[in-house]
């Protein structure tokens, strides 16, 4: 085998990862053009004449290789010698000929290299070494439990959901040949955990060095002067970043926010790690200037990690174990689960990650658990909406989300979190049960048949120290049919509860939602049986939406089925949801519009104050102008006069001398007057 062999393990997905698409493609050109080529072959090693420069590589791979240009790092010139290499036909079996040519045929040909059983065998003595003692400790305070895991090509690809990162082993490479878009101070320890966590989703959990990993918070109740010192630290990185302005953010930016994540959760603040690596993945995609990014977005997470870093600092008690929040470092395997499938939905971020998640209802635990397959971005091109439903497997004996939402299922060995996320594959296995009829019982005592405990659990979700949820099942005794709302732009479906209360669900009309809203309309049109609902919460700023994603309904046969309304394949209507609404607008174009819904008191309170606080975020120009003061001023008089006595010292504070962190706290009191108010629409409708 030659050294450079190798090389095919590098697909173009890792290659684009090294450097950048622009960079791989340019190389390509080069090699399509003949520009690239032997200057020296050594048994070991070799150069390569790329382009007019001399590139030297050897069997490490292309993170290693050397090349005379002043370009840093990966540069098109090694980009273009690993495609071409890549590309190189393998030697002959052997130069003998005769019986010697017959024995070299009879040789079986070797088998491909398998990253996965690479990761399982390696030595974990011989694996710390490499990655150093400063990477060891580091991995070791911030290890994770969750990892996704695919093979691509001669790849393994990790994906790390709770650092918001992802890595790849290519086969043959070797720990120091993995890759990633790390920044590369933190590059070591996130390869290191991506192996500790696939390696204990297969049963074969790292035992750490000695001292290694950080002694356990003795104390959840209070936080330590370590602890504080580090909330000092997060702080000030929020100002930093505020004052230089959202709009001029830097790569360096993501690094450190990266680096406080993995802080975070080796000081047993998990609570806090995740919204800094929501904050990372937001500030990344301004970085890069992607359209789907808007520093409204980072500005609002930086006010909400501000106020949770306040609150921790001066809480004692159950409030600051609240505060922390829970660490996931392990999931618990201890005993089997009887699940109903409830429907699946098809999700995308604006940062370009996308999935499908499957809903079930634990019978034990009386709550809904999800699983989802996930991509970060969409690298992997072979993972598609339709694959996802139709193709990949969930768990061992399951199948894929078509087949597992067709009938109950029992799961031995289920990796299950504290938040209620089932991990997917591993050790777990999976049992089909005997399908649920209509007049199966246990109906009757699945999700929430009354819409005023729903209120009092979502308002109990508001707020820092709350455990928030995103997916509810309701359990109506009604419905009525849809109706669309044209002010809103939303399909809405009334469903009523077990005290003769009615809500408002409602899917927005759209390309993004648009099967959804297809889908429903088509299964309420045939007037199939709704025993229950999934529903998917949607929290904003000004509001909180309830929006159906799938039906639990029931055959001619009374057999139970669930449908997703992102999949079904309802029968189209004799007149399809489209021209029926384009009728609608036609009908009244000449009638009076109809009235917009008025806004909340929030909304019309807090939108000049939001506006200042943004601009001032976006630009880094703390000093207020004048219009800016007068608008700010109008808000406080107004606010004085409804009795918001804490939004008034806020705006006082801000007016008296304007700087980030009272633009912080003002950025968040937004925030949260704006959940409390938005809950107002969830009120029952009542129905003449």
């Amino acid at each position: 085998m030659a050294w450079h062999d190798g090389y095919r393990a590098y697909d173009d997905d890792t290659l684009a990862t090294l450097a950048n698409p622009g960079l791989l493609r340019r190389a390509a050109k080069d090699v399509e053009a003949g520009k690239v080529g032997w200057a020296e072959e050594g048994a070991d090693r070799g150069v390569v004449m790329a382009d007019s420069q001399r590139v030297q590589l050897d069997a490490r791979g292309p993170q290693q290789a050397r090349c005379d240009c002043p370009a840093p790092g990966i540069c098109k010139h090694i980009l273009g010698a690993a495609l071409w290499l890549r590309a190189l036909e393998p030697p002959a079996s052997g130069d003998a000929a005769g019986a010697s040519a017959t024995r070299e045929e009879e040789k079986p040909t070797p088998a491909a290299p398998d990253p996965l059983a690479e990761i399982l065998g390696l030595d974990a003595a011989a694996l710390f070494k490499a990655a150093g003692v400063a990477a060891v400790r580091r991995a070791a305070a911030a290890v994770s439990s969750v990892v996704e895991w695919r093979v691509q090509g001669g790849a393994l690809v990790m994906d790390l959901p709770e650092l918001g990162a992802s890595c790849r082993w290519v086969a043959g490479a070797g720990y120091a040949g993995m890759v990633s878009e790390v920044p590369a101070a933190e590059r070591k320890a996130v390869h290191l955990i991506a192996i500790a966590a696939l390696r204990s989703a297969h049963g074969q959990s790292f035992a750490w060095p000695e001292g290694a990993r950080p002694a356990p918070v003795e104390d959840s109740a209070r936080l330590g002067d370590r602890e504080r010192a580090f909330l000092l630290q997060v702080e000030s990185m929020l100002q930093e970043l505020l004052t230089g302005g959202l709009s001029h953010v830097s790569e360096l930016t993501s690094a450190r926010l990266l680096a406080l994540n993995m802080s975070a959760r080796g000081e047993g603040l998990p609570r806090l790690a995740a919204l800094l690596r929501n904050l990372g993945g937001t500030v990344d995609l301004l970085v890069r200037r992607d359209h789907r990014a808007e520093e409204r977005d980072a500005f609002a997470l930086m006010a909400r990690i501000h106020a949770l870093c306040a609150a921790l600092a001066r809480a004692e008690g159950d409030l600051a174990v609240a505060l922390r929040g829970r660490l996931r470092r392990d999931f618990d395997e201890s005993s089997a689960l009887e699940l109903l499938p409830l429907g699946a939905h098809w999700w995308q971020t604006r940062g370009g990650a996308r999935g499908l998640t499957v809903a079930f209802w634990d019978l034990a635990g009386a709550r809904v658990l999800q699983a989802s397959l996930a991509r970060p971005d969409g690298s992997d091109t072979t993972f598609t909406r339709s694959g996802a439903w139709s193709a990949n497997a969930l768990w061992s004996g399951a199948g894929a989300a078509q087949s597992v939402c067709e009938a109950a299922l029992r799961l031995e060995q289920p990796r299950l979190a504290e938040d209620g996320r089932l991990a997917l594959g591993g050790a777990t296995r999976a049992q089909p049960l005997p399908a649920w009829t209509a007049d199966d019982p246990r109906l009757k005592a699945i999700g929430c048949g009354n819409w005023s405990e729903l209120g009092e659990r979502l308002r109990a979700a508001t707020g820092l120290a709350a455990e928030p949820f995103d997916a509810v099942l309701l359990r109506p005794t009604g419905t009525r049919p849809p109706v669309l709302d044209e002010a809103q732009q939303r399909l809405d479906w009334l469903v009523q509860d077990d005290a003769g209360q009615w809500l408002r669900l409602g899917i927005p009309v759209g390309p993004e939602h648009q099967q959804r809203v297809d889908s429903l309309d088509r299964f309420t049109a045939r007037r199939a049986p709704v025993h229950a609902v999934l529903v998917r919460i949607e929290r904003s700023a000004a509001n909180t939406e309830l929006m159906p994603i799938a039906v639990l309904s029931s055959d001619a046969k009374k057999k139970l089925q669930a449908v997703s309304l992102d999949f079904a394949q309802e029968a189209a209507r004799t007149t399809s949801l489209a021209n029926r609404i384009l009728r609608l607008f036609e009908a009244r174009q000449q009638r009076q519009a109809a009235p917009v819904a008025a806004p909340t008191l929030s909304a019309r309170l807090l939108a000049p104050v939001i506006d200042v606080a943004e601009t001032q975020a976006a630009t880094g120009r703390m000093a207020l102008t004048a219009p800016q003061r007068q608008r700010l001023h109008d808000v406080l008089d107004r606010a004085g006069s409804v009795g918001l006595e804490v939004l008034s010292n806020a705006l006082r504070a801000h007016l008296a001398a304007p700087a980030a962190v009272p633009l912080l706290k003002l950025g968040f009191l937004c925030q949260l007057l704006g959940e409390l108010d938005g809950l107002s629409e969830l009120k029952e409708v009542q129905l003449a």
